[in-house]
């Protein structure tokens, strides 16, 4: 049997992102049942989050819905009412268990406090009279994807090797070389597997990605926490990083828009320059950066390539695909996030973008998309680079 408060309280977590299964309920009934936050109500807010919180702002979200819902306040210095069908008592626990959570009204009291009732509805408690911070607001940024769905997305990223001091014992290889010899021989040991990938993030920042600059830093950090790569470099540019040779539009289709007729003679963006930090300081050279980072590397760019503002834009267009060539390597991929609804590309210079590199909007399907991308899966466009 369960706390009643524990239904509402995963109903609340559910609505506010973090998908909580039977798993997840049956995790905290066993943790209780092996004698863990029996202690307070704090000790069994920070078990739940323990168990269910997987970023610091899961926990926050934990830690409010818990204040939310109508907890009773566990006592152990009192023993547990005979026959309480609301205490929170795990009927498998061993009987090295504390005894039980009490629900007195003190210590020493002696008298059973009444048990608030649960809410027929979960919802956010009234602001304080006292003007003080309540605990119950869940003041945290609600974005299209949660941390959690971005670290699954992003752990596909994987190129699995066998690298560095060798810890791991090979069984095929101990067994094939005693049966060679014929006598005990040492074990064989390899190094173990570890992921090799390489990421190459070029963002762009400021003008018309202004009002996404909050929601792709939210992206960007949650990748950088939980994407478990042997190389992330981030790096920022305004709109595009430089600009290619104005002479080869002399000879574009003016009728089309699009740069079809010049395209193989559009060179690599030679003079790009790329930045560590958002504020665009601490600048260096884009051939720098993809070179530091290896020719194994996958480039994701996130941008909404003109698509904000509505334009259609040749410059813009001829200085992307510039750049484009310039990340281009043997056995590197490339894809595009663009944070703009993809209904708004249309006669902009994201759907030009979008003919020669795969762009997928940033939401979680568009992210699986583009790790499949990045990950060698053949994605057509109409026109190749």
């Amino acid at each position: 049997m369960q706390p009643r408060f524990v239904p509402d309280l995963v109903a609340l977590l559910r609505r506010r992102g973090i998908p909580l299964g039977v798993d997840d309920v049956a995790a905290l009934r066993t943790s209780l049942a092996a004698g863990f936050g029996w202690e307070s109500r704090a000790g069994l807010c920070e078990l739940c989050v323990s168990l269910w919180a997987k970023s610091p702002s899961e926990a926050e979200v934990v830690r409010a819905a818990f204040a939310a819902v109508a907890v009773p306040d566990w006592n152990v210095t009192q023993a547990l009412r005979p026959g309480s069908q609301d205490a929170p008592h795990a009927p498998d626990a061993p009987s090295s268990v504390p005894p039980g959570a009490s629900l007195m009204t003190g210590a020493g009291s002696g008298t059973p406090a009444t048990l608030p009732q649960p809410r027929s509805s979960v919802g956010v408690a009234p602001p304080p009279h006292s003007g003080l911070d309540d605990p119950t607001l869940i003041l945290v940024p609600q974005y299209p994807v949660t941390p959690r769905a971005v670290a699954q997305v992003w752990r596909r990223m994987r190129q699995p090797a066998r690298r560095g001091p060798a810890v791991e014992l090979d069984v095929e290889e101990t067994v094939r070389r005693q049966a060679r010899t014929g006598v005990v021989t040492p074990p064989v040991l390899v190094p173990a597997r570890r992921n090799v990938a390489r990421l190459l993030l070029l963002v762009d920042i400021g003008g018309s990605m202004l009002p996404y600059e909050d929601f792709v830093a939210h992206v960007e950090l949650s990748i950088r926490r939980a994407a478990r790569l042997d190389v992330l470099a981030v790096r920022y540019f305004h709109d595009v990083p430089g600009h290619a040779d104005r002479a080869v539009l002399a000879g574009a289709d003016a009728r089309h828009a699009n740069l079809d007729r010049i395209l193989a003679d559009i060179s690599p963006l030679a003079g790009g320059r790329v930045y560590r930090k958002p504020e665009l300081t601490r600048g260096e050279t884009l051939s720098a950066v993809v070179e530091g980072v290896g020719r194994s590397a996958a480039v994701c760019v996130v941008s909404d390539a003109g698509a904000a503002r509505g334009r259609l834009d040749l410059i813009r267009l001829l200085d992307t695909v510039a750049m484009l060539k310039a990340l281009r390597g043997p056995g590197r991929t490339t894809a595009w996030l663009n944070p703009v609804d993809p209904r708004r590309w249309a006669r902009t210079t994201a759907a030009l973008v979008a003919r020669h590199v795969p762009m997928h909007p940033l939401t979680v399907s568009g992210m699986y998309a583009a790790v499949d991308v990045l990950r060698g899966r053949f994605t057509p466009v109409a026109r190749p680079l």
